[in-house]
């Protein structure tokens, strides 16, 4: 457990030309202050919709300004998805708060699903969304797959670089002798609260079918071991009616397919969230009276 220095927010989609707003919004169950950015899509019209909404979710020691988040962020929101990109509990302008690891920032996600299903409209003349739709990185993608197991409101979810069960990467990348970490572990749930034993997604990703699911992780990946996305793909593939893709990038690195295949990662990110939540209509919703 930490309290991790969180980072600034050194930049704003308006560096990529894009309209946004500043919202603010509360965890589920624990009612944390969570801040970030509600960037509507854009139609090859010019025109701005609300209708399909990506929830993306970084992962530990990031926020929602990395050249990641915001990168693929704005260049799906070019392509006609909403974007709803925040700074996860503990990290960016969002209320300090222990890491956790997904354990307890799975309340966060979720607290982004009941904003966007009732929360004020960044947009009121958008309309509300319709749509719901995840991606998420790292700790990021391990806690969207503990979230939509939860919460049917999620309709799909591309999880880059996530882990089957953290555990294990604490034995492997901690400094800290092996034979101390059971005694850290129990601390951490005695003083905090935090179950790490309990933050397997592989143990609930099957949860998540019919919907679908996009694996994307790197070959070289020295952060989270490449075999953990054919662990997550088979548990999830392991139930009826299951929709599961996998794409291992070639020599890339933790959490950069993005950064290594560009252009190509955005367009098969784009054709699987088309293909699970479909095209958006431009037709705009009725507004919702205050």
């Amino acid at each position: 457990v930490e309290y991790a220095p969180p980072l600034p927010i050194t930049k704003t989609p308006a560096a990529f030309g894009l309209q946004y707003r500043n919202v603010t919004f509360y965890s589920r169950q624990d009612h944390l202050r969570l801040r970030g950015w509600f960037i509507p899509g854009v139609l090859p019209d010019g025109r701005l919709t609300a209708q399909r909404t990506l929830i993306m979710i970084h992962g530990t020691g990031s926020n929602r300004a990395s050249p990641l988040v915001l990168g693929l962020g704005c260049a799906l929101a070019k392509r006609g998805f909403a974007i709803l990109a925040f700074d996860m509990r503990g990290m960016g302008e969002s209320t300090p708060a222990p890491l956790s690891e997904g354990y307890f920032e799975q309340r966060d996600a979720l607290g982004a699903v009941d904003f966007l299903r009732s929360g004020p409209l960044p947009y009121p003349e958008l309309g509300r969304t319709r749509l719901i739709a995840g991606w998420g990185d790292s700790m990021g993608a391990a806690t969207l797959i503990m979230a939509a197991a939860h919460e049917p409101a999620i309709r799909a979810i591309v999880s880059d670089s996530g882990f089957a069960a953290i555990v294990p990467l604490l034995e492997r990348n901690t400094r800290i002798p092996g034979a101390f970490i059971p005694g850290i572990l129990l601390a951490s749930r005695v003083l905090y609260g935090i179950d790490f034993y309990a933050t397997r997604p592989v143990d609930v990703v099957s949860s998540i079918a019919p919907r679908p699911i996009f694996f994307i992780q790197g070959t070289a990946d020295t952060v989270v071991p490449p075999f953990n996305l054919g662990t997550l793909a088979k548990a999830a593939s392991a139930v009826p009616h299951a929709h599961v893709q996998t794409w291992m990038v070639k020599g890339a690195d933790h959490i950069q397919s993005f950064h290594v295949m560009g252009a190509m990662y955005v367009n098969r990110v784009v054709s699987f969230f088309t293909n699970a939540l479909g095209t958006d209509t431009g037709k705009t919703p009725p507004v919702e009276q205050a």
